[in-house]
């Protein structure tokens, strides 16, 4: 799973953002009373505004004390207008777009699963945040407009309960749309990938003989192969043992159970059952570190640069002559046998990986890059190498770090220099050359993984390049251990959570626009802050200065003049005018990028629940408190914008 961005755990995080949004907050609340303090002054003059400025003070603490009844009494207000303007037509369209749906995404494609939640996330997402868009920011200037609020605000109802309730009966309707929508996207999804093949002795199966003279165990002599019958535009390899075992080869992400029943005239009959895997919720084990091992012997927190203009992957390349072979050293913590199914730990331990591949030479184009694994105890320095393997690249391989090791030991230490710059050796040398003078250790074949590479939680798997002249690269997700599976159900909810969150986000911001503007202007200012929420990263990067060809004046200066992004203006009076400029707007720019919300930190939800991986609760619980972080702001400006509008007065 490609994640370029690092969510902290909640632990290391909680603190300097809950002190973080109490600076916003008190920073917020008193530019309003300063605001408020200077408006009495000009209107009522230095001498009598004390009086209406401490009633308006007392009012809005007042307004701290929310009815839930009257609340609750807005909320349904506004359920029933949007049920009137016809909401639920939104949720027909989904399902006219998951019925075409199933005439264009195509189910033999490599990845189906990928396809097909691609497909729902997405349409949910943008239906859904265009349902929440429409509703908060016309729903105050409609009801202006038409003159109904007067029904509402003559009444006993404060300006803080009127907003809260408008942002909780938009939240619900759009809550009821989304669940309808997430439970037709399982459906849709869990059904469309389902599906089995036909599988015939006569047909499809092909006897294999042994010569006499081949030694095998009984329970691994091959007694038929063939093919499955074609389903879902692909078919399986099948490999059936002399014990009954039957190997169904996995295909496009899925493989299938086959059970057989002898029937009467002698013949087997094959029973292929629904597909399994297509859907997971893998958790994962992810290294707290990658190093790259240079061909000098010493490390560095970066590999190298192949010239690859996305720079996530560093690589690391194959064996020359007279040089320490290279490698990328995942350092993983946490590794303990509690956290494997008893089946998977009497076997070993599961590891997934993908990498990106540079070749230098063509070679032989039909021949895949070899790499090579090997694990070290971080503590002992013990290594052994553990499995070859060819890659392709981006291709995702599933490969076994059995529970006994055979093999080689060598003690190898580390060198390199820590983050602060500082160098360091593991282990010291006193360890090492005990390690090496260890007849009964360089005597031994045989390894439990465990016991011999696993101290305290922590193992080291080392990545090779194998070809000469060939490249390998990896980022420090591409390769984790896979403890366990989650409940694809579960993971489904947790990636449809993420987009009832961002429509709070939205819900909270089109209210307050729609509290002081238009319908329409809202809705542009709404959208302008979704925009904004997408690219915030980017608009931060303009904030600092630091994008290639400058800032908004500078480009547009650039594309005038026809000036390539990297080369440097002529120095002149124009010049430091226009980056002058870029100065003043990249402050505004600053404060924007830090006020709009992270929308596109929740893109991490899709990436996982697309990819078959299980959405930590870290991440859910994080962008939860996120999300309440800006609502609550939004529905305090809101109340004061409204409070003082003479609708409410």
């Amino acid at each position: 799973m490609i994640l370029e961005q690092n969510i902290p755990y909640f632990t290391d995080w909680i603190a300097p953002a809950v002190l973080a949004w109490f600076v916003a907050v008190s920073v917020l609340l008193a530019v309003a009373l300063s605001i408020g303090a200077i408006i009495a002054l000009i209107w009522y003059g230095p001498a009598r505004f004390r009086a209406p400025f401490t009633e308006a003070v007392t009012r809005g603490v007042a307004n701290a004390f929310i009815s839930p009844q009257r609340t609750w009494a807005i909320a349904l207000l506004t359920i029933k207008e949007s049920i009137r303007r016809r909401v639920l037509l939104i949720f027909a369209m989904f399902l006219l777009l998951v019925l075409m749906a199933g005439w264009f995404l195509d189910p033999a494609s490599d990845d189906p699963a990928r396809l097909y939640l691609s497909f729902v996330t997405g349409a949910t997402t943008i239906l859904v945040l265009l349902l929440a868009l429409f509703l908060s920011a016309f729903s105050l200037p409609t009801d202006i407009k038409s003159k109904t609020i007067y029904t509402v605000v003559t009444k006993p109802v404060r300006s803080s309960e009127l907003v809260l309730g408008r942002i909780v009966g938009i939240s619900l309707v759009g809550t009821l749309i989304l669940v309808l929508m997430g439970g037709a996207s399982y459906l849709f999804v869990s059904t469309g990938l389902q599906h089995s093949h036909l599988l015939s002795e006569r047909e499809d199966l092909t006897p294999v003989s042994l010569d006499s003279g081949d030694h095998i165990v009984e329970s691994q002599r091959v007694v038929f192969r063939g093919e499955t019958q074609l389903s879902n535009g692909h078919k399986h390899p099948v490999t059936v043992f002399a014990d009954g075992r039957i190997y169904v080869e996995p295909v496009n992400g899925h493989t299938h159970h086959v059970t057989t029943d002898l029937r009467t005239d002698g013949q087997t009959r094959y029973t292929v059952h629904e597909s399994q895997g297509a859907l997971q919720a893998r958790i994962p084990i992810y290294a707290q570190t990658l190093n790259f091992r240079k061909s000098d012997g010493l490390e560095e927190s970066v590999g190298i640069n192949v010239g690859d203009e996305w720079e996530y992957r560093s690589y690391i390349s194959g064996p020359s002559d007279g040089a320490a072979s290279e490698a990328a050293i995942f350092s993983f913590d946490g590794v303990r046998e509690y956290r494997f199914s008893p089946d998977v730990l009497a076997a070993g331990i599961p590891i997934e990986v993908t990498m990106g591949v540079f070749r230098t030479h063509k070679g032989d184009i039909e021949q895949r890059v070899r790499g090579r694994l090997a694990i070290r105890n971080p503590q002992t320095g013990l290594r052994v190498d553990v499995v070859t393997f060819s890659t392709e690249e981006f291709i995702t391989f599933r490969l076994l770090i059995p529970r006994t090791i055979e093999g080689t030991p060598l003690i190898v230490q580390r060198q390199g220099r820590n983050p602060d710059g500082t160098a360091f050796i593991s282990p010291s040398n006193e360890v090492a050359e005990s390690g090496r003078n260890d007849l009964q250790l360089t005597q031994r074949r045989q390894f439990d993984l465990f016991e011999d590479f696993v101290a305290d939680g922590q193992i080291e798997i080392w990545l090779h390049c194998e070809d000469r002249g060939q490249y390998v690269g990896v980022a420090r997700h591409d390769l984790y251990i896979r403890a366990a599976d989650a409940s694809v159900a579960m993971n489904f909810v947790k990636g449809y959570y993420k987009i009832w969150m961002q429509m709070m986000i939205l819900i909270s911001f089109g209210v307050l626009f729609s509290t002081f503007l238009s319908g329409p202007v809202a809705m542009l200012s709404t959208v302008g802050v979704l925009i904004a929420g997408f690219a915030k990263s980017f608009v931060i990067e303009l904030g600092f200065n630091r994008v290639l060809g400058g800032g908004p004046f500078e480009s547009f200066y650039r594309l005038l003049i026809q000036q390539n992004m990297v080369v440097d203006l002529e120095m002149g009076l124009a010049t430091q005018f226009i980056k002058a400029s870029d100065v003043v707007y990249s402050k505004f720019l600053l404060l924007i990028g830090q006020a709009v919300p992270p929308l596109s930190e929740y893109a991490v939800y899709d990436i996982a629940l697309v990819s078959g991986f299980n959405i930590p609760a870290n991440w859910v619980v994080i962008h939860t408190i996120t999300t309440l972080a800006y609502a609550v702001p939004l529905f305090i400006v809101a109340y004061l914008i409204l409070s003082n509008r003479e609708v409410a007065k």
